[in-house]
């Protein structure tokens, strides 16, 4: 990856969504975990779905697909070391709109 690193920005984008189409889950969040080298994910952590495996599962592709589409590979590597990446979240429902609309803009243009 160059330039700016949009991990987080992007996952904020990507939980964003989430929790607008999973409303019956106000205890959704997602954590990215990122292993020490540039770019991309090594892992998506879905919390807030604990009871429900099958769910949790589903979100978590769904969410790892859209980081895919935003240019960030999510694959696991044995034997490296992570990090967590915690996404920017919206601090106002306008900056959730933003971020929605961010977020289908970038998916469109791919």
């Amino acid at each position: 990856m160059t330039g700016q690193d949009l991990r987080a920005l992007h996952l904020g984008w990507v939980e964003t969504f989430l929790r607008c189409h999973n409303k019956d889950l106000p205890q959704l969040w997602l954590t990215g975990q990122s292993h020490y080298a540039p770019g991309g994910f090594a892992f998506v952590v879905v919390d807030g779905v604990e009871d429900d495996t099958p769910r949790r599962r589903a979100i978590r592709s769904e969410a790892a697909e859209m980081l895919v589409r935003l240019g960030h590979p999510v694959e696991l590597q044995s034997r490296r070391d992570i990090y967590n990446i915690d996404p920017e979240r919206p601090l106002s429902r306008h900056e959730e709109m933003q971020m929605l609309s961010a977020l289908h803009s970038a998916l469109s243009a791919r």
